[in-house]
Protein backbone atom coordinates (compact mmCIF):
# COMPACT_ATOMS: atom_id res chain seq x y z
CA UNK A 1 0.00 0.00 0.00
CA UNK A 2 1.79 3.00 -1.34
CA UNK A 3 0.66 6.54 -0.40
CA UNK A 4 1.86 9.17 -2.61
CA UNK A 5 4.04 12.19 -1.22
CA UNK A 6 1.31 14.73 -1.92
CA UNK A 7 -1.01 12.44 -0.45
CA UNK A 8 1.25 12.06 2.58
CA UNK A 9 1.69 15.72 2.60
CA UNK A 10 -1.72 16.81 2.44
CA UNK A 11 -2.11 15.04 5.93
CA UNK A 12 -0.14 17.78 7.82
CA UNK A 13 -0.05 21.13 8.70
CA UNK A 14 3.29 23.15 8.27
CA UNK A 15 3.35 23.27 12.15
CA UNK A 16 3.82 19.85 12.32
CA UNK A 17 6.52 19.05 9.77
CA UNK A 18 10.22 19.26 11.47
CA UNK A 19 8.67 20.97 14.27
CA UNK A 20 8.53 23.95 12.92
CA UNK A 21 6.91 26.65 14.66
CA UNK A 22 5.22 29.81 13.73
CA UNK A 23 6.69 33.42 13.66
CA UNK A 24 5.41 33.59 17.51
CA UNK A 25 8.27 31.25 18.83
CA UNK A 26 11.03 33.56 17.71
CA UNK A 27 12.63 35.75 20.34
CA UNK A 28 15.06 39.10 19.57
CA UNK A 29 18.70 39.28 19.14
CA UNK A 30 20.75 39.66 22.29
CA UNK A 31 23.91 41.81 21.79
CA UNK A 32 26.93 39.90 23.04
CA UNK A 33 28.16 40.09 26.37
CA UNK A 34 31.77 41.32 27.32
CA UNK A 35 33.62 38.93 29.22
CA UNK A 36 34.08 39.03 32.26
CA UNK A 37 36.94 37.40 33.08
CA UNK A 38 39.95 39.26 35.20
CA UNK A 39 42.32 41.10 33.19
CA UNK A 40 45.10 40.28 31.20
CA UNK A 41 48.59 40.60 32.69
CA UNK A 42 50.57 41.82 31.21
CA UNK A 43 53.83 39.77 29.81
CA UNK A 44 57.17 40.22 31.28
CA UNK A 45 59.83 40.16 28.44
CA UNK A 46 62.24 36.88 28.48
CA UNK A 47 65.50 37.10 30.25
CA UNK A 48 67.62 37.57 27.27
CA UNK A 49 70.97 37.13 29.39
CA UNK A 50 70.24 33.40 29.34
CA UNK A 51 70.31 33.04 25.79
CA UNK A 52 72.54 30.87 23.91
CA UNK A 53 73.22 29.23 20.81
CA UNK A 54 74.73 25.91 20.09
CA UNK A 55 76.34 25.14 16.71
CA UNK A 56 76.28 21.43 15.79
CA UNK A 57 79.18 19.46 14.81
CA UNK A 58 77.81 19.51 11.41
CA UNK A 59 77.10 23.17 11.12
CA UNK A 60 81.18 23.75 12.22
CA UNK A 61 82.15 21.64 9.24
CA UNK A 62 79.69 23.15 6.82
CA UNK A 63 81.68 26.72 7.96
CA UNK A 64 84.88 25.25 7.13
CA UNK A 65 84.15 23.81 3.69
CA UNK A 66 82.62 27.17 2.49
CA UNK A 67 86.15 28.64 3.50
CA UNK A 68 87.69 26.53 0.95
CA UNK A 69 88.77 28.07 -2.20
CA UNK A 70 86.50 27.17 -5.84
CA UNK A 71 88.06 24.50 -7.31
CA UNK A 72 89.36 25.60 -10.96
CA UNK A 73 87.79 22.84 -13.20
CA UNK A 74 90.04 24.11 -16.18
CA UNK A 75 93.68 23.24 -14.04
CA UNK A 76 91.79 19.63 -13.05
CA UNK A 77 91.05 18.47 -16.40
CA UNK A 78 94.84 20.00 -17.91
CA UNK A 79 96.68 17.77 -14.72
CA UNK A 80 94.77 15.29 -15.70
CA UNK A 81 95.77 15.00 -19.46
CA UNK A 82 98.96 15.17 -18.58
CA UNK A 83 98.96 12.25 -16.21
CA UNK A 84 97.24 10.26 -18.85
CA UNK A 85 100.01 11.31 -21.07
CA UNK A 86 102.89 10.30 -18.76
CA UNK A 87 103.91 13.72 -18.72
CA UNK A 88 102.98 15.27 -15.55
CA UNK A 89 105.58 13.57 -13.15
CA UNK A 90 109.08 15.30 -14.00
CA UNK A 91 112.44 15.17 -12.22
CA UNK A 92 112.06 19.24 -11.49
CA UNK A 93 108.41 17.98 -9.72
CA UNK A 94 110.34 15.39 -8.09
CA UNK A 95 112.44 17.77 -6.38
CA UNK A 96 109.92 20.36 -5.20
CA UNK A 97 107.85 17.51 -3.65
CA UNK A 98 110.74 15.83 -1.73
CA UNK A 99 111.54 19.58 -0.81
CA UNK A 100 108.52 20.55 0.31
CA UNK A 101 108.56 16.78 2.60
CA UNK A 102 111.74 17.47 4.08
CA UNK A 103 110.71 20.95 5.52
CA UNK A 104 107.54 19.08 7.00
CA UNK A 105 109.87 16.54 8.98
Amino acid sequence: MQRSVAAMAGSYSMSQINGIQGPGNLRPIQPAQPNKTAPAQPQQAPDRANDTVEISQVASLLGKVAEIPEVRAEKIAAVKAQIEAGTYITPEKIDITAERLLREL
